[in-house]
């Protein structure tokens, strides 16, 4: 499934069957060869949102436990597929 994520857009991405959900943002680019991601990571009544930078020439990326193909990545949005091959850490 893909997914097209627009600057400071909050989208929750499913993580499988009765896995749950998780929130992830686009930030943009902060430099010409660099993009950031934010997972928001709930923890109780509180939660946390890293940001995570990125190059721009990275085939794949893994957001928390799930891996993404990077389609497109423009200042404006990012295009995200799951990865077939998502991997699972204990």
């Amino acid at each position: 499934m893909e997914h097209k994520i627009h600057i400071g857009t909050l989208l929750e991405i499913k993580k499988g069957f009765l896995q749950g959900t998780f929130k992830v943002m686009y930030c943009g680019m902060s430099n010409e060869d660099t993009f950031v991601l934010t997972p928001y990571v709930p923890a109780g009544y509180q939660g946390f949102s890293p940001n995570i930078y990125y190059n721009i020439d990275s085939p794949s990326i893994q957001i928390l436990d799930t891996k993404f193909d990077v389609l497109e990545v423009t200042s404006e949005y990012i295009i995200l597929a799951e990865s077939i091959l998502n991997t699972k850490t204990a």
